[in-house]
């Protein structure tokens, strides 16, 4: 195989993209079962250029826990207090990050209190969030994201991932949209949203849009055009604390125990005894829902657990970043020229080189028998966040592209590997950013709808690869 020959087929690829983008990749020596891994690239292009990792990030966040935390790390929501008969008195609830915690979770703690005898319990209720510290959401995220599910807060106290969801129904005979949330949900959503055409809606520059007030209450308002179809909802709990008080007192009310007090919060250390736990599922399990789904909540959580655990004190995003440099260091993968500010990759301070992550993916595949971190990766055309991506579902492509998606507002990339037709594995990184498609008027009578040029790019690379790695 002549590698230049299939790097100059790389190469011209570039010119589908529209003027302006910015490529970066790396192609690894090509290796198959029966041999390892080595360092050397056959093809590269802004190797060491700094850019927006966007979820790509989460394969470091995956490797960090996988190292520090390992596979059987559980997290555990603790309830506290000391029992009189059938009384619980100084009952404090002491949250961990669990980002698996649900409502359900919740109603099981409840009954197992109450089969211990417990009818009654005197005082206040204390939620302890004293696991993190610093803000819920990392330095440099989009704050009109802040209201939308993908991006809700990375606190200690997490109930049903911290989201509500819902639907808006935009039907043509309605003048404006209205809104359904479950009744069981402690959230009011008031719609002011008008239906109009597309034409109004271009000529008024309008959107849909959300305003976030106190107690859980949101506002929907701008302008949306008709469809018979609801749009589907997602809102991220402003305030997860009042949330999940009345969850928690509408539970106690269903479980038959009494309950006159206050909820109140603490950061405090939690002195009395521990009454009973709910434990999360392994770490494992935990870290290959992150990957396939890119599940933003989990990498926060995760990144700010390692800080806590290795600097044995509150978490947040400074000692999780921290953290992961130390931990990865270890394993001569430095961070040194990059900026690592979160675990999700939601934040744009982040800065990592096509260089850094494919190292990291190098050291991945490397130690894939002890790690399993592989086959938490997407699969094209088949499951997690590749299985309808554009351009790779042809049947040249399904099932052939094994890779940790990256996607915000003007970049898209994948890092991971390629399995080619002459059974090859192919480690790669792809980094495209500056993405500005420009508008194109299309006459639909005479001309057919052509792929975005992005997906045309991805497409031309990879059927590149698998053709002649």
């Amino acid at each position: 195989m002549n590698a230049n020959a299939n790097a100059d087929e790389i190469a011209p690829l570039e010119k589908l993209l529209p003027p302006g983008t910015n490529v970066a990749y790396i192609i690894g020596q090509p290796f198959n079962a029966t041999e390892k891994i080595n360092s050397n690239t056959i093809n590269q292009h802004n190797a060491d250029l700094l850019l927006t990792p966007a979820s790509t990030q989460k394969l470091l966040t995956a490797l960090a826990a996988k190292l520090y935390l390992t596979d059987e790390y559980i997290f555990k929501t603790s309830l506290h207090g000391n029992i009189y008969k059938q009384t619980l008195s100084e009952m404090e609830f002491n949250f961990t990050g669990d980002p698996t915690f649900t409502r359900k979770d919740l109603r099981k703690m409840l009954k197992q209190l109450k089969a211990k005898g417990i009818t009654h319990i005197n005082g206040d209720i204390t939620l302890n969030q004293s696991r993190f510290n610093g803000y819920n959401w990392g330095n440099g995220q989009v704050w009109n994201d802040q209201a939308v599910c993908y991006a809700t807060q990375a606190s200690a106290l997490v109930i049903n991932s911290n989201c509500v969801l819902g639907n808006l129904k935009r039907s043509a005979d309605l003048e404006k949209a209205t809104v359904y949330i479950p009744d069981y949900e402690p959230i009011v959503l008031t719609s002011q949203v008008n239906i109009v055409t597309k034409e109004q809606q271009k000529a008024q520059f309008c959107d849909l849009e959300v305003t976030r007030h106190p107690d859980n209450n949101y506002t929907l308002f701008g302008c949306i055009t008709p469809s018979k179809r609801n749009l589907p909802l997602s809102f991220a709990i402003s305030e997860p604390t009042t949330y999940f008080t009345a969850l928690l007192k509408a539970e106690l009310a269903q479980a038959s125990i009494k309950f006159t007090g206050q909820v109140v919060e603490s950061h405090k250390t939690i002195k009395t005894a521990e009454v009973l736990n709910h434990q999360s599922p392994p770490l494992a399990e935990i870290i290959a829902r992150m990957m396939k789904e890119s599940d933003n909540l989990i990498a926060d959580i995760l990144f700010k657990t390692i800080g806590a655990e290795y600097f044995q004190q509150a978490g947040n995003y400074r000692n999780g970043a921290k953290a992961m440099r130390l931990i990865l260091a270890e394993k001569d993968i430095s961070l040194a020229s990059n900026v690592i500010a979160d675990g999700s990759g939601l934040s744009r301070h982040n800065l990592v080189s096509a260089q850094t992550m494919f190292r990291v993916l190098e050291y991945v595949i490397r130690h894939d028998d002890e790690l399993q971190l592989l086959d938490t990766m997407p699969i094209s055309g088949v499951d997690g966040t590749l299985q309808y991506r554009r351009g790779l579902l042809t049947k040249k492509l399904t099932g052939k592209i094994v890779a940790k998606t990256g996607s915000l507002k003007g970049l898209s990339n994948l890092v991971g590997f390629v399995k080619t037709e002459k059974n090859h594995m192919v480690p790669f990184v792809l980094m495209v950013s500056g993405y500005n498609p420009k508008t194109i008027e299309q006459d639909k009578r005479n001309k057919p709808r052509q792929a975005s040029p992005l997906t045309q790019y991805s497409a031309a690379f990879f059927n590149t690869i698998v053709s002649n790695y």
